[in-house]
Order: C-alpha cells, then structure tokens, then sequence
C-alpha cells in the first residue's frame, strides 16, 4: 500500500553538494525538521544518525542507485531528491571559454537534474508519492554578462524541471528554487581571477544591484527548499520560486 505523505512525520532527503553552502545550510535545517539525509559529494563530512555521507559523483548514475539502495536498505523510504550541486568558472565573455568548460558545467548542473530522475522517479512512483527540488538560478531569466555557459545550464534545469512536473503530476511533485547570488564559495571562486580591490568593488555592485541591499545567504535557500518539499506547498509543482532579494521584480 503506497505511503501517504501526510503520514509521515521524518522525511528521507538526499541532498546532493551538501558538504558546503547552499547544500549544508539545506541539510542542517532538514535535520532539524526530524529528517534523514543522504549527502551525495564529492566530499565527506562527519557522520552522525541523521546524515549518511556518501562519496559520489552525481553525474555517474551508479551514485544514484547506490544512494536509492541505501535509502531502501536503512529507512525503507525516499521522499525528497534535491539537486544542488553545481559549478561556475570565472566570468570572461564565451569566445574565451573552452568546450571543456562547457561539457563540464552541463555535465555537473545539468546532467544529474536527469540522472536523478530517471533512477528515483520509478520508486516514488510505486511508493505514490515524492519530490523534488532543483536548483537553478536567477541567471536564467536575468542573466549577467561572463557567465553565458552558467546561464545557460540553469535555464536548461529549469526548464527539465517544469517538463518532468507535468511528466510525473499527481504523484511526484517537481519544483525549483532561483536564487540571487549567493554568500558561497561558488561566489568566490568565480572571482578568484581577481585582485582583493577588484573582487571588493565586485561584490559591492552585486549586492547593491539587489533591493535588499544583500547577498542570498545560504539559510534562505534552505528555507525555500523545506517549504518546496514540505506539505505546505502539496500544491504546488513546476514552479521555480525566487529566492533574489527582489531583483527579478
């Protein structure tokens, strides 16, 4: 008999790049909400009963049956999938880009939004219920120059995010968080190029560009995520939510 959402009170989440940023800030605030997560990186952290660390690459669809099987095995369930994992370089115009660069952005923000869904998307369609949650970004509706390849492979998550809504409505729910730049290293290091003036007059212009005068802190998008995964928004799917400090308005 298939599980009813509102009968469970401790969700299993896999977060994937959730050692750092975004990812971390994700995790924390799911384990405090009585979660299990599984964290796909490519990093370890320290384990403890709520969250299993699982060395993986997100792009090799063997990490995800890996962390599929775990899921069965230890909690008999799966209920959220959220791809967070991602990449940026430093911001140039596109002539001065590689296709390396380029395969691997698409690769690592793009490729696993797929990935995920085609291993896990069968479970949750017998368990009758699941969802996910994709991160894309602001850059794939208000995009800034230097980043065109990043863009582009957000816009591409998103989009993959609004199909597979309509793919998989009623029973699996797909929906995607935008934020504007984030206080991460993501940010840091696509500013690595820079000299420490260049890089403190770049942030500035960023975070006065945002009418709340801030970056998008880590605790924001997380906040986001629990409200997309939760039964609060049990509404709601394909939507991609701002999270950008008023900047797409």
């Amino acid at each position: 008999m298939p599980l009813s959402p509102n009968a469970i009170t401790s969700k299993v989440v896999i977060v994937t790049g959730g050692s750092r940023g975004f990812g971390a800030a994700i995790v924390q605030r799911f384990v405090r909400e009585g979660c299990k997560a599984i964290v796909l990186d490519l990093d370890a952290g320290e384990k403890n009963d709520n969250v299993h660390y699982q060395i993986a690459d997100v792009t090799k669809r063997e990490s995800w049956e890996e962390a599929l099987a775990f899921a069965q095995k230890t909690y008999g369930r799966l209920d959220v999938v959220i791809n967070n994992a991602g990449i940026t370089f430093n911001n140039a115009p596109v002539h001065t880009k590689t296709m390396a660069e380029f395969d691997k952005t698409f690769n690592v923000n793009v490729r696993p939004t797929f990935l995920s869904a085609q291993v896990i998307a069968p479970y949750m369609l017998e368990q009758g219920h699941g969802a996910f949650v994709n991160i894309t970004s602001t850059g794939y509706t208000r995009p800034r120059a230097g980043f065109a390849i990043y863009n582009a492979s957000k816009a591409a998550v998103a989009i993959a995010t609004k199909s597979m809504a309509m793919e998989y409505a009623p029973t699996i729910r797909f929906n995607g968080i935008a934020p504007a730049v984030g206080n991460t290293g993501m940010l840091q290091a696509s500013l690595v190029s820079q000299d420490e003036a260049a890089r403190a007059a770049k942030l500035m212009q960023v975070t006065s560009s945002l009418p709340m005068q801030r970056l998008c802190e880590p605790e924001d998008v997380a906040n986001a995520a629990w409200f997309l995964a939760s039964e609060e928004s049990s509404f709601m799917t394909g939507t991609i939510m701002d999270v950008d400090g008023g900047r797409g308005v």
